[in-house]
């Protein structure tokens, strides 16, 4: 037993001194956490950018123009806008000079048609000056009604409602619901941390797979395989590889952690925005037994692949499973805990990054359903090391051969 011990933390070492000090493994190291302090800056530049280019908020009617064909606005002109034009020449004389940024054609048949020509400077394909268009079907609003209806009536006829939301639970309890920018921001930080565990586990599983892959096809497995146990080799492996993944996600989710609240607190209405401390156990949580997982997984392909470019191919598969959550993300947020939803959180290949799109999502999920999930991932993960030692020997010794369903079966059993 000690000598299998031993022969383990000898892997151990020699794994971990060898990637620790990979070119590739220190770039993505700190260019990760370099690119996420910049988005501090960035973001809030990007966010004001669009703000500005963005039509104002505000009711400006000196931004609107109209020739009224139908009569429906006789008394609708005003020194400060909207500006009254007798012809379409005239009127796009206006948007052409930049009097106007939008100029409005009522049609004659407009109380049977309710046809009104638009004409702006559009960007894009879809028409970006919905903001102006709001206006002046309030002003059209209020051109019907005008003289038939007194003036707080027409007020709010122009805006029947401000809604405010409660939502009301099973039990009867009632609780408001949190502002829109603060939801969004509730939705997109678990996801970024979702999108940052898969990133992990495709670094980690691309070195375990290699590693393993290579080794073998190497032949060099074959003299360690002759002083420590298939286990003790695998145990090493997943100890080293384990160890420096977790090193690079623990990094990055510590400056991810302080990274985005400070990015957050530079855009208007999210400045309260931040992270509990329940949301960062979980998180926490879900990056430690996704990454052992994944890492099992990619052990297990590394030894039945008969090539290491085989293996190369394979691995994508891995981590192809993570996404599947962030692929239908605007679905689950319709129904955070819808069944498809809650099964993404339970199914082991899901669950870690299922549990932090329902969280983002709203979805209602306990401690002890999060506690119950990731179990599950932690037990898949053990279960898969354990057939992972089982098939290596006979992995090894059927060097350059396809390892079919019925040769790992008859590793599963007779393995020492």
């Amino acid at each position: 037993m000690r000598g299998s011990s031993n022969a383990t933390w000898i892997i151990f070492a020699e794994e971990f001194r060898r990637h620790i000090r990979s070119g590739g493994y220190i770039f993505f190291t700190i260019t990760i956490p370099i690119l996420m302090i910049a988005a501090i800056w960035v973001v809030p530049l990007i966010q004001e950018a669009v703000s500005r280019d963005a039509p104002p908020s505000d009711v400006d009617l000196g931004r609107i123009g109209f020739i009224d064909n139908s009569g429906v606005l006789l008394d609708l002109e005003g020194q400060d806008g909207p500006f009254r034009y007798e012809t379409r020449h005239e009127g796009l004389a206006a948007l052409e000079r930049g009097e106007i940024a939008s100029l409005y054609v009522v049609a004659e048949d407009y109380l049977e048609s309710g046809k009104v020509d638009q004409y702006a400077e559009f960007k894009g394909r879809f028409p970006s000056n919905w903001i102006d268009e709001s206006v002046f079907r309030n002003l059209l609003t209020t051109g019907l009604v005008a003289g038939q209806l007194n003036p707080d009536v027409m007020v709010r006829l122009a805006e029947p409602a401000d809604f405010e939301n409660f939502k009301v639970e099973e039990d009867g309890t009632v609780s408001g619901l949190v502002p829109i920018a603060q939801a969004i921001g509730e939705i997109v930080v678990p996801t970024l941390f979702a999108m940052l565990l898969i990133f992990g586990v495709m670094a980690g599983v691309g070195n375990m797979v290699t590693s393993v892959s290579e080794e073998k096809e190497n032949r060099l497995v074959e003299l360690i395989i002759t002083s420590a146990s298939p286990f003790s080799i695998m145990a090493g492996k997943l100890l080293a590889l384990g160890a420096i993944g977790l090193i690079q996600t623990a990094v990055w989710v510590v400056v991810a952690m302080f990274t985005i609240p400070a990015m957050f607190d530079e855009i208007p209405d999210l400045s309260s925005l931040a992270i509990s401390g329940s949301l960062a156990i979980t998180i926490v949580a879900c990056f430690v037994t996704g990454y052992f997982m994944s890492t099992t997984i990619a052990i297990l392909v590394g030894a039945v692949s008969s090539s290491t470019r085989e293996a190369s191919r394979t691995a994508p598969l891995i981590t192809m499973v993570g996404f599947v959550p962030l692929w239908f993300m605007g679905f689950l947020i319709n129904y955070p805990d819808g069944l498809f939803t809650r099964l993404l959180s339970y199914i082991p290949f899901t669950a870690p990054t299922g549990i932090l799109v329902r969280i983002g999502a709203g979805g209602e999920i306990s401690g002890g359903e999060i506690a119950a999930a990731l179990t599950g991932v932690a037990a898949t993960g053990l279960l898969f090391l354990w057939i992972a030692g089982r098939v290596f020997r006979a992995a090894t010794l059927m060097q350059g051969q396809s390892f079919t369903p019925r040769n790992l079966w008859t590793a599963l059993r007779n393995a020492d």
